[in-house]
């Protein structure tokens, strides 16, 4: 690997800039600032290490940063980087990184500070208090959308179409939770107010009826219930107020990139497999909802609530085909502008709607009872 500390006279060196170019074009770069100065600009969109003000202290926490980036570096195997053969199992533990918490799984959630481009898929991290707990998933390949032979295919999912994901990166565990939308936002999602039916000329004689009452969002008390009654804007206003808030890169995830995490390396009708069932694997066809996350197995990424419970927003404008879609994993960005694609299926849909291929769209603008979201982060 390549470890450049940038000062006042290591950026002009001709040398020192042109071995950062090398360990950066080699994805082995491992850049640290030691003295106040103006990072060259190829590299000002690099993670970089502060150690302006370290005085030696083995355990000052961008000292362990760099420790980690490290460690992680010098354990990444080459070979292929295509789609897993199957699970993503826990990472091996770096000494240097911190544990500030546990899924109810055991597995430990780690702090965000010390995730870098390196860290390797598997792990599970948090980057502050009651922020949403991600986890990285693997680069690889997959065909986004379904076959002729699915039974219950649309016109809209075929024909498939191969989407190479370049890089890794990390998405929620699970759907946003009511207690990290008011941890971020500072308050509850309005109430729901259904559309007032039209009145139509004979409504005249007809006695008044009452208003449509308001329906709350969901506001359970109950811990780890997921935030619906969210439009698209909203969730775009909460991806960037948690990117402020923890200097990291959030957003929504793309379609392609929702549908990859959702498959992790399957190839059938649900990550599952080509049935669903809701007593055991996921929460639809249910009079009320949503219901707590993590009821139910994660797939093969270990991600929870990919099928059901709440239907999620995707970055996507609406389109009829893939053809606009990038191979890259990026959000197709021409399309309907008010309408975006919807994906999982929520707690009162069919199984039909919780296929990994299916397609849904809805207004922009719209808040429902059962549209979520989840997000993702960028770790380079």
């Amino acid at each position: 690997m390549v470890v450049v500390l940038w000062s006042p006279r290591s950026v002009t060196s001709e040398w020192v800039r042109t071995e950062a170019h090398y360990g950066k074009d080699r994805e082995k770069l491992v850049p640290a600032l030691i003295e106040p100065c103006t990072i060259p600009i190829a590299f000002t969109l690099t993670q970089t290490v502060n150690l302006c003000g370290w005085k030696g202290n083995r355990e000052d926490p961008q000292w362990r940063k760099l420790l980690t980036w490290v460690t992680d570096l010098i354990s990444t195997k080459p070979g292929n980087a295509g789609q897993p053969a199957g699970p993503v199992s826990e990472a091996t533990p770096n000494a240097y990184r911190n544990a500030i918490g546990s899924l109810p799984s055991g597995e430990p959630v780690y702090d965000g500070a010390f995730i870098n481009p390196h860290t390797p898929p598997g792990n599970v991290f948090r980057d502050g208090d009651e922020m949403p707990i991600m986890r990285i998933v693997p680069k690889g390949l997959f065909l986004l959308g379904t076959t002729q032979d699915d039974p219950d295919c649309s016109s809209y999912e075929t024909p498939q179409k191969r989407i190479d994901i370049p890089a890794s990166f990390a998405i929620g565990v699970f759907p946003v939770l009511i207690s990290e939308y008011v941890k971020v936002v500072g308050s509850r999602p309005p109430a729901i107010v259904p559309p007032v039916p039209a009145r139509g000329w004979f409504s005249r004689f007809r006695a008044p009826s009452k208003p449509p009452a308001q329906v709350a969002a969901a506001s359970s008390a109950e811990p780890g219930i997921p935030v619906t009654g969210i439009s698209y804007d909203e969730a775009q206003a909460f991806v960037g107020l948690l990117s402020s808030a923890s200097q990291h890169r959030y957003r929504v995830p793309s379609e392609a990139e929702w549908e990859y995490a959702c498959r992790a390396g399957s190839v059938t009708r649900y990550s599952c497999g080509d049935t669903i069932d809701n007593p055991t694997r996921a929460a639809f066809a249910l009079a009320s909802g949503p219901v707590a996350v993590g009821a139910y197995p994660a797939n093969n990424f270990g991600l929870y609530d990919m099928h059901g419970n709440v239907r999620e927003w995707t970055a996507d404008p609406w389109h009829d085909s893939y053809d606009l879609t990038p191979q890259d994993g990026r959000p197709a960005l021409d399309g309907h502008s008010a309408m975006r694609v919807v994906r999982g299926g929520g707690w009162r849909d069919s199984a039909v709607m919780l296929r990994s291929a299916a397609r849904m769209r809805a207004t922009q603008s719209i808040r429902t009872d059962v549209i979520g979201f989840r997000v993702a982060r960028s770790v380079g």
